[in-house]
């Protein structure tokens, strides 16, 4: 690896060990083999640092976090982009695997109980360029096709850390279900899903996959069903049909597959769930339903990315569809990178993780990093000691229960100026 600049880069190995990096461009065959002026090495930060720093150009980013080699005068634009361009999205994926192997997926917050975590999807916009709207595709409405390309992804989440575990991205003709397929489970855990992830072959898969791999889900109004057995009160087993077009496709799946469904009360309307843990006695009917609340903290995961992370931007930077990619990883890297800092910060003061504000700590974090390379070299391990020091300011009052926030859409406004239509394309 290059001899990294005293004071810039190499002050961010307090964070993220050099040796991932390495590891993660030789596996994808990016590392840098001439010397140039923005290495791959640099460019990894680089991409990540688009995302720490979301309101500054990238000429401004390369500046702030000193990203060139022996002092060197600052490489021009187009070097950066050039250095973007050869690094592709591979290495930061790879990377991102990981520190999320290295950081959330082995350190559990609660060591002696099953880890709780949430799947589902986000989409992110991308610029309107020609080659972001053939690749990565939009939406469709009766008004014709979305104003921005879009790029999709799926996510794993610790609901009790709101640490990433893991992703999968895809552009916006992949399904939620396809993308969840390629996720690693987690064993020891319960997974919560919404109802668009109901498929046998998914959720059997799921389970399958390793050790208590449990998951639990809303059950659909429509759901075909046989009670096999009653395990209590508003509790039941059940048998349920596997479509025949799954079979098809998997000629191993059964005909038939049994899950637990338990219904609850929720403002005197009957709710219902199904799981795959049916041990009546070690899962508990209303402790599972109160279980399903937390499905709501990858929303507040996604939340904190979009709004505080990428501060309200609701369209990322890149015109091509693999550097649009490329980004994403980034932001992906950049909030698990943040969330590490904060679990340390929670353990310092003795809170749960989730107690941290998100927003506040950023803005520390953040703050602390500008200074690098303005900074005697070694600084960065003192500034991590004073943000540990500082995390008490950080810490949320506990949450309030029983609070309702219905969902409501706000009345659009017309303005005076018709809407862009996009060309019809023979």
């Amino acid at each position: 690896m290059a001899d990294l600049p005293a004071g810039g880069v190499s002050e961010l190995s307090a964070l993220i060990d050099p040796a991932w990096i390495e590891q993660a461009l030789c596996a994808t065959g990016k590392a840098s083999i001439r010397r140039r002026k923005l290495p791959a090495e640099h460019a990894v930060w680089l991409v990540i640092g688009l995302a720490l720093f979301r309101q500054m150009p990238l000429w401004q980013v390369v500046q702030e976090m000193a990203l060139t080699l022996e002092g060197k005068e600052l490489p021009v634009p187009s070097a950066s982009v050039q250095a973007r361009q050869r690094l592709g999205a591979e290495p930061l994926e790879h990377l991102f695997g990981l520190l999320t192997q290295a950081w959330g997926r082995v350190h559990p917050v609660h060591e002696e109980t099953l880890r709780v975590l949430a799947v589902d999807g986000v989409v992110w916009s991308a610029p309107d360029s020609t080659d972001n709207r053939q690749v990565l595709g939009s939406g469709q409405t009766q008004y014709g096709p979305q104003p921005w390309p879009m790029v999709r992804a799926v996510c794993l989440l610790d609901t009790d850390s709101h640490e990433l575990l893991d992703a999968k991205l895809g552009d916006y003709s992949c399904g939620e279900l396809t993308l969840a397929a390629g996720l690693r489970g987690l064993d020891h855990s319960i997974t919560l899903f919404d109802r668009a992830y109901f498929s046998s072959a998914f959720l059997l898969d799921w389970q399958q996959g390793g050790a208590e791999r449990h998951w639990l889900m809303r059950a659909r109004d429509n759901l075909r069903h046989e009670v096999v057995q009653t395990l209590g009160e508003d509790d039941w087993l059940i048998r349920m049909p596997v479509s025949q077009r799954a079979r098809q496709l998997r000629a191993e799946l059964p005909s038939h597959w049994q899950a637990r469904m338990i219904q609850t009360q929720v403002d005197g309307k009957p709710r219902r769930f199904i799981t795959s843990m049916l041990d009546a006695q070690r899962f508990a009917a209303p402790q599972l339903a109160q279980l399903y609340r937390q499905r709501w903290e990858i929303e507040l995961g996604f939340r904190e990315i979009k709004q505080s992370l990428q501060q309200g931007h609701s369209v990322l930077r890149s015109r091509q569809p693999e550097l649009v990619m490329q980004e994403v990883w980034g932001v992906l890297i950049a909030h698990t990178l943040l969330r590490r800092c904060m679990r340390l910060m929670a353990q310092h003061v003795q809170v749960e993780p989730v107690r941290i504000s998100f927003h506040t700590a950023r803005h520390a974090i953040v703050g602390a990093l500008r200074s690098v390379h303005l900074a005697r070299v070694g600084v960065v391990p003192q500034h991590l000691q004073w943000l540990m020091d500082e995390a008490r300011h950080f810490v949320l009052p506990p949450r309030r229960h029983g609070r309702s926030f219905p969902r409501e859409v706000k009345r659009s406004t017309r303005g005076k100026y018709p809407p862009k239509k996009m060309p019809v394309r023979a």
